[in-house]
């Protein structure tokens, strides 16, 4: 399990609290700590903003760029393609020495003087972010131009691998880490405090419906919504590529930040091959046999609840209309039933085989909080649910105090 310092001080204040100290606290609470690495990038590495860009008069794959780094602008001559496509770049400045000991110099490109690169987040030491330069945005702070990016604490974090056992699956999150660090540190969590406004004023149960078949031993809970863009900022793809977790598309990078950040399982599906004849999405949680939920519609498997996701059926930055899936089936319960069968899995199954997080409306509510904050999708209100029928079990707890008093009397 990955998890960034800047990313657990969402749930936690972590101001007081040094890398050494989360060090030896990881170790001490039973969360082994892999590897911890501190991002420094050199302070010569500043924000710049592209004032011009032009293709090189001498090769097609080459831009000509003028970029304000502050006190001057540089002319820049950049190979990346998607440099057309930016306003705001890390821009390593003349001295800067970047990681293998690469120093930028004054150079002259096929003919063309250039003082300066435009950075990849490769080259400055960071993950693989895809192919080309950086591009930011505000996500990570106000951007302001020559400012170092280093300055940035959202870019140069600190990143630590944790080596979780079998039986700790609540902390496949970043709030499930943060959860046990509020106890050993005696610091109180976060509230996370979300009022979500559903501008479409139309129930859910207008153009969904929920109907079940047989003992459904698994929590199901969808929320409807309308798409009319999606965007995914700069520091969604930076946290994502700094904990490996990989996707394509700005929908799906959304949702799998959510679910690393919450450890709830959520799923999207694309609502156009959804609907009958009335426009009607009819969701069909089936039980299959014990520990296998098929949820159907149309007689067609849009998920295996804990197992895998229909490719035919995941919504991407074209769909229109999505369906949103948030479940939690018990793991013990569902190992049992996928090694007794040949089910196909998906990503998603280490989680759900581990132990995701239940509470299915805080999974929610936290991406509907991001694509509030950086998309346009309008929820209906209300939800489509169903909740397993298991025994409440009730853990007693008795502090050694009371024991002393009790043997005393």
């Amino acid at each position: 399990m990955i998890v960034t310092r800047s990313w657990l001080n969402e749930f936690i204040d972590l101001s007081e609290v040094s890398n050494d100290t989360l060090y030896e606290t990881f170790n001490a609470i039973g969360l082994e700590v892999d590897s911890i690495e501190q991002i420094t990038i050199d302070p010569k590495v500043v924000v710049g903003k592209i004032v011009s860009c032009e293709k090189h008069p001498d090769a097609d794959k080459l831009n000509v760029c003028q970029i304000d780094v502050g006190e001057r602008i540089e002319q820049i001559v950049c190979g990346a393609a998607n440099v057309v496509d930016a306003t705001y770049v890390a821009v390593a400045t003349i001295g800067a020495v970047l990681p293998g000991d690469f120093k930028i110099k004054d150079a002259t490109l096929r003919g063309v003087a250039s003082a300066g690169m435009v950075c990849a987040s490769s080259e400055l030491g960071l993950p693989e972010m895809g192919k080309g330069i950086m591009i930011l945005d505000e996500s990570i702070g106000m951007l302001e131009v020559g400012k170092p990016l280093n300055a940035y604490d959202l870019v140069a974090d600190t990143i630590i691998e944790l080596e979780l056992t079998a039986n700790r699956g609540d902390c496949l999150s970043i709030y499930g880490v943060a959860r046990d660090l509020s106890a050993a540190l005696n610091i109180e969590m976060k509230p996370f405090v979300y009022k979500q406004e559903e501008r479409m004023k139309l129930g859910i149960a207008r153009d969904a419906e929920l109907r079940t078949e047989g003992k459904i031993e698994a929590d199901l809970r969808y929320k409807l919504a309308t798409v009319e863009h999606s965007d995914s900022p700069f520091l969604i793809a930076l946290r994502l590529a700094m904990a490996g977790v990989e996707s394509e598309g700005n929908l799906a990078q959304l949702t799998a930040y959510a679910i690393h950040a919450t450890g709830v399982v959520l799923r999207l599906h694309d609502c156009t091959p959804l609907c009958n004849e009335d426009k009607k999405i009819i969701v069909m949680p089936t039980a299959k046999e014990k520990g296998i939920i098929e949820i159907l519609t149309h007689q067609k498997a849009l998920s295996i609840v804990g197992v895998k996701q229909n490719r035919e059926f995941i919504a991407n930055d074209t769909s229109s209309k999505i369906l949103i899936e948030a479940s939690y089936i018990d793991p013990d319960l569902l190992v049992e039933a996928v090694a007794q069968s040949d089910y196909e899995t998906d990503e998603l199954y280490y989680k759900t085989s581990r132990g995701s997080n239940p509470d299915l409306r805080f999974g929610l509510q936290f991406l509907a909080s991001l694509t509030d904050r950086y998309s346009d999708i309008n929820c209906y209100e209300g939800a489509l649910e169903v909740s397993a029928d298991r025994q409440r079990k009730k853990i007693i707890v008795v502090p050694k105090r009371s024991l002393l008093l009790l043997a005393c009397l």
